[in-house]
């Protein structure tokens, strides 16, 4: 920001952003391996009022609004944003808006692993909620979910999404 005498507020420095689309596009790249359709199996562990239980769901990753996010379809068959990468922050942002609320950051690749965190509303809860994703390869890659509770991270569930071969 810089501060604009005539207009008495800060202002945004506009050679700076101006370069803000070319680098969110060229972020947005290191997520092109998950474009496609993938399967996934979902493992839940047990809570002290449910058991546990596996579920497998079909999703589908696009890239949508102008190649600047990638849209996720799952469950229900509606599409709905789901990563982006903010020049502002130079953060990635990963968005739940539907029974699950809220976004989750992250500082970006370490090799093939990348963790977001972040408070989100489930299911009417509110909880603090860490998401690593593992890269095994194109076609291939881990989930595990951890929410913290008492201080500590607790496991959740954990996908395994393999790459559906059409």
């Amino acid at each position: 920001m810089a501060f604009d005498p005539a207009k008495q507020a800060g202002v945004f420095n506009r050679e700076m952003i101006a370069e803000f689309p070319a680098s969110r596009k060229e972020k947005i790249e290191e997520f092109r391996w998950l474009i496609g359709n993938w399967e996934a199996t979902n493992r839940v562990r047990a809570t002290p009022t449910s058991p546990a239980y596996t579920d497998t769901y079909q999703y589908t990753y696009n890239f949508c609004d102008d190649d600047t996010r990638i849209c996720i379809q799952g469950p229900g068959g509606k599409e709905r944003p789901h990563l982006t990468f903010d020049p502002f922050s130079a953060r990635w942002m990963m968005t739940f808006i539907d029974n699950v609320y809220g976004v989750l950051q992250s500082q970006g690749w370490n090799g093939d692993v990348i963790v977001f965190t972040g408070h989100l509303t489930m299911l009417g809860v509110d909880c603090e909620l860490k998401q690593t994703i593992t890269r095994q390869n194109q076609n291939a890659f881990h989930a595990l979910n951890e929410e913290k509770q008492d201080g500590h991270w607790v496991i959740v569930d954990e996908f395994d999404f393999r790459r559906k071969q059409v």
